[in-house]
């Protein structure tokens, strides 16, 4: 397959009028040229969200294979061709134990071409260490002590799938969970923390990389107590999730996010979850209800925001609109979460890398996914 692109996002920049060569799954090889099997305005790397709950009425804690399918597939759509499927805190172990059998069941059958869509990575467990003082949109009652121990109780037999844990790095026992999931190769970030700065500094120190969707459900900032945001701003070497949907953050502040951390640094999330690309409305789903209202789900009678109220490619137009050059508001969304996870080989147009590609026009608006062989599309 190939693919020309008016203009392409490598890991050097834009080049002008590339030819994308894809064999087997895998880039094979760039060159200039100005035609191909595929046209497309501009070409970036595969968007990817590291911290998604569902959309289009699924949602990570209630499996259901068909809304998961759709799911994945609108994802792909919108140029979003990896994710960690995000699991909020529950209230029981087997709820935890039933979301991730499906997870890895649903990785198993795209291992075997049997699921299309966006590509499952892994799961990311957001709690239940988590700070009841920070719940947010959580049940603060579903927050135990951290520790090795518990963790194992939970999630024990899934290290296989487990990537990325989000704890409160304030909370008795957190270092030594810290270390434990270190030990495993598996990620640690803070977030629904009460840590102050000093406490995020000495977790920073001890293998807290990054800061769960800064600014919400965190301590905030005051300019005697500069708490956790400041603490992950000023870290050179901590990533900060933004959700760049322009309404858990106001674009001021997501843009002082990008100046502080640049785009190597900040990584944009959707934290997506049942009722995201459902129109406004209200919704019986699982016997929840949600009350959409522009885009976005409220709870708690309408003062705590859940959901994002877009898909990272809407993301990447808030930022572009907002002044932020579109190579890295492109980057945030895709390049720096890979690398985040440690995946050199996806989010970025090289050779050798992945074939997990996403088209846009020029108003970024996307047109069509390559994900490995498959390609998806706007009908």
């Amino acid at each position: 397959m190939l693919i020309h692109a008016k203009k392409l996002l490598t890991p050097a920049g834009w080049q002008q009028n590339q030819c994308v060569a894809v064999r087997g799954g895998v880039v094979e090889a760039i060159y200039p040229g100005d035609a191909g099997d595929l046209e497309s305005d501009i070409l970036a790397p595969g968007l990817f969200d590291i911290h998604c709950h569902g959309g289009e009425g699924f949602h990570s804690l209630h499996p259901d294979r068909a809304r998961l399918e759709k799911y994945l597939l609108r994802l792909a759509e919108c140029g979003v061709t990896d994710l960690l499927v995000s699991l909020s805190a529950c209230s029981s172990a087997e709820g935890y134990r039933r979301a991730l059998d499906f997870a890895r069941e649903a990785m198993g059958r795209q291992a075997k071409g049997e699921l299309p869509g966006a590509a499952i990575q892994g799961v990311h467990l957001e709690g239940p260490f988590l700070n009841p003082r920070r719940c947010g949109a959580m049940n603060p009652d579903a927050m135990p002590a951290p520790s090795p121990e518990a963790y194992e109780r939970l999630f024990g037999g899934y290290d296989d799938i487990v990537k990325l844990v989000t704890l409160a790095p304030e909370r008795e026992g957190a270092r030594e969970l810290t270390a434990h999931l270190l030990k495993k190769n598996i990620r640690v970030q803070a977030g629904h923390t009460d840590a102050t700065c000093e406490q995020a500094e000495a977790a920073f120190g001890w293998g807290v990389e990054s800061l769960c969707h800064t600014f919400n459900a965190a301590r905030p900032i005051h300019h005697r107590d500069p708490g956790v945001v400041n603490a992950a701003l000023l870290n050179d070497g901590a990533y900060c999730e933004a959700i760049c949907d322009f309404k858990h953050l106001h674009p001021n502040t997501v843009k002082m996010i990008y100046k502080l951390k640049g785009p190597g640094r900040m990584a944009m999330i959707s934290d997506s979850g049942t009722v995201t690309g459902l129109p406004d409305g209200e919704y019986e789903i699982d016997g929840y209800k949600y009350h959409v209202v522009d885009g976005t789900n409220r709870v708690n009678g309408g003062e705590t925001l859940s959901c994002g109220a877009c898909y990272l490619d809407g993301g990447v137009r808030n930022l572009v609109s907002a002044g932020i050059p579109a190579a890295d508001a492109l980057r945030i969304a895709s390049r720096t979460p890979a690398e985040r996870m440690r995946r050199a080989d996806i989010g970025a147009a090289r050779p050798g890398a992945l074939a997990h590609l996403a088209a846009f026009d020029e108003a970024l608006r996307p047109v069509f996914s390559l994900i490995g062989d498959k390609v998806y599309g706007r009908k």
